[in-house]
């Protein structure tokens, strides 16, 4: 770590807690991210299709 920064985390320690949100959301982001390019194409079309699964089904009557 830069001096500057080993300073500002000296003064108050509550700051890492930023830096863990940040590291976190990151990861998720790329987990999310990876999983979607690894999608199989028929895998993603079922996905997109949801919203409008209750509009597609035959009422019973």
């Amino acid at each position: 770590m830069s001096r500057f920064a080993s300073e500002l985390f000296e003064q108050s320690p509550l700051l890492l807690y930023p830096l863990i949100a940040l590291v976190l959301f990151f990861t998720v982001f790329l987990v999310v991210v990876v999983r979607v390019t690894r999608m199989k194409a028929s895998e993603a079309d079922e996905c997109a299709r949801i919203p409008l699964a209750e509009e597609l089904e035959v009422p019973h009557e």
